[in-house]
């Protein structure tokens, strides 16, 4: 609703401006009053657009956003074994370095990469 109203005053604005404009050139003393009259009230118009656009960008604006997440395959967990010994590997043991999964068997010290089972 501000935004229309701002839109109607400055076109009101610039056409009490450009009246005023015309007025003035005219000449006359009669016409330079009109003009000048002309020209306060379209700048009282701009000022008074400028201060109800002022006041409309300092509200807060309320969003809703509903976000539902899903996975492309099945979760399940996944529990990891060493390649080597087979011993189970805790998440202490799992790094994250440069994106991937290193592990490192905390029985027989071995490390491996994780590398992920395509989902199709």
């Amino acid at each position: 609703m501000i935004k229309a109203i701002a839109f109607l005053a400055i076109f009101g604005s610039l056409v009490f401006l450009g009246t005023g404009g015309i007025f003035i050139i005219a000449g006359g003393s009669d016409n330079v009053l009109i003009g000048g009259a002309s020209i306060g009230i379209g700048l009282l118009l701009l000022l008074i657009t400028y201060f109800l656009v002022r006041e409309e960008a300092k509200r807060p604006i309320k969003q809703n956003i509903n976000v539902t997440l899903s996975g492309s395959g099945e979760f399940r967990q996944r529990v990891i074994q060493c390649p080597k010994c087979g011993a189970p590997v805790k998440d202490e043991n799992v790094k994250m370095i440069d994106g991937g999964l290193l592990i490192t068997c905390p029985f027989c010290e071995n490390v491996w990469t994780l590398e992920e089972e395509p989902k199709w």
